[in-house]
């Protein structure tokens, strides 16, 4: 069968959020013996050396640079009008050219689209064999940042919120089926009728690699000896939400627990830190490492694993990496909302300031406690997110719907037959 994939981000290395999703979906239908044609966004100049790795996989490979500024402008045009801005931002035409070519050179069988952004690149005449992998309900992201932003930022905010929604809808009305990571993210798409819902919605939440992510006895990174007082955050440190959430915990949570706890550490691991974040690193007891080769050392480092984002959608991957590794997890509710986990058996669940210090200093106090939840969170993910059977899931899609394209040539060509 032959697959076109488009994506917003190329999907290599496979080293964060979005890419590892994209990455292990490309793969698994690779892996199916389809012939894939890739055709993505690289927002990092430094990704385009990774087209030699894709091309061992795919049959023929496409990316397009994305000039922030130039994409930036194309949004702000997009507020003349009623079109949404993260539509806008994607809008090549020199994407639209590529994508024309590829489908008069190789007629699809079906289309995956990873990200909403991309579904504009989908003619009307392939959209019953296209899946949209939509990933999380992105407006739902601008909504909660109008909320946690003043002035005329979270107005401009505020109209992405609803513009974007409004696009999310008429995808999920548009093509064969659209796929989010959680029945949370499904819920917020509360104007579909129930037919619709059943019919073109469906539910495939994150895997892990649980392989590499095996739980192990703490070692240390650079001659680093591993602290019984350890907390860790992984992220990119240039997202929003990571950024409130770990500015949160430095100025009021961990005051907390360095009152109790005076050689508590905390360590923020992740890729382009801003000033912000960095001024952060400034602070007793606080480090800040930028972008690291392997997340896996500092994680296995940490005594526990701290997930304080206030601002959360979908299935965080750095959550389920941690819980693979049998580390303890603090985190909040806006996190644990998307997983199938019972707080004080799986993770701690906590919110306001004070409750997730007093979680954070019980489990910094109590190894029994963080081993009950260590183990209780690796078995979680065995059961709950190993890839191979999400993946199933997901190329199954891709290939009923790949399916149509064979069933409506043999009708047609019975049809010929008959006359």
């Amino acid at each position: 069968m032959k697959v076109l994939f488009l994506a917003h981000r190329i999907p290599f290395p496979p080293n964060k959020g979005d890419k590892i999703r994209s990455f292990h979906e490309l793969c698994a239908l690779v892996e199916r013996g389809h012939e894939v044609h890739l055709a993505a966004f690289a927002d990092d100049l430094n990704d385009l050396n990774h087209q030699v790795e894709l091309a061992r996989l795919c049959a023929s490979v496409h990316i397009v640079p994305l000039r922030s500024w130039i994409a930036k402008g194309r949004a702000l045009l997009a507020m003349a009008g009623s079109g949404s801005l993260s539509r806008a931002y994607y809008r090549s035409a020199k994407m639209k050219r590529i994508v024309r070519r590829l489908l008069d050179l190789h007629g699809f069988d079906a289309v995956q689209v990873f990200s909403s952004t991309m579904a504009q690149y989908v003619p009307e005449e392939l959209r019953s064999r296209t899946v949209v992998d939509l990933v999380d309900i992105d407006s739902q992201k601008w909504r909660d940042y109008a909320r946690h932003t003043r002035g005329p930022l979270g107005w401009l905010y505020g109209v992405e919120g609803r513009r974007l929604r409004q696009y999310e809808y008429e995808i999920v009305s548009r093509h064969a089926w659209s796929v989010l990571t959680s029945p949370r993210e499904a819920a917020l798409l509360d104007e579909l009728d129930e037919f619709t819902r059943r019919a073109r919605l469906r539910v495939i939440t994150n895997g892990v690699d649980l392989e590499r992510y095996q739980p192990a006895e703490p070692f240390t990174h650079r001659g680093a000896v591993a602290s019984q007082a350890r907390l860790i955050f992984v992220g990119a440190m240039d997202y929003y939400a990571n950024i409130e959430g770990v500015r949160w915990f430095v100025e009021q949570v961990f005051p907390l627990i360095r009152a109790e706890e005076p050689y508590a550490e905390f360590f923020i691991v992740g890729s382009n830190p801003t000033e912000e974040v960095k001024r952060l690193g400034r602070r007793e007891g606080v480090t800040v490492t930028g972008y690291v080769e392997d997340v896996r050392p500092y994680l296995r480092s940490a005594t526990a694993s701290v997930m304080p984002l206030r601002i959360a959608r979908g299935v965080q991957n750095k959550m389920l990496e941690s819980m693979a590794l049998g580390k303890a997890i603090i985190a909040t509710g806006q996190v644990a909302a998307g997983l199938k986990v019972v707080a004080d058996e799986h993770l701690m669940v906590a919110d306001a300031p004070a409750d997730f210090a007093a979680a954070v200093i019980e489990v910094l106090r109590d190894k029994t406690l963080r081993d009950h939840l260590g183990s209780r969170a690796r078995r979680y993910v065995e059961t709950e997110h190993d890839w191979q059977p999400l993946l199933d899931r997901m190329t199954g899609l891709i290939e009923t719907a790949g399916a149509r394209s064979k069933a409506a040539l043999l009708s047609s060509a019975r049809a010929s037959f008959k006359k």
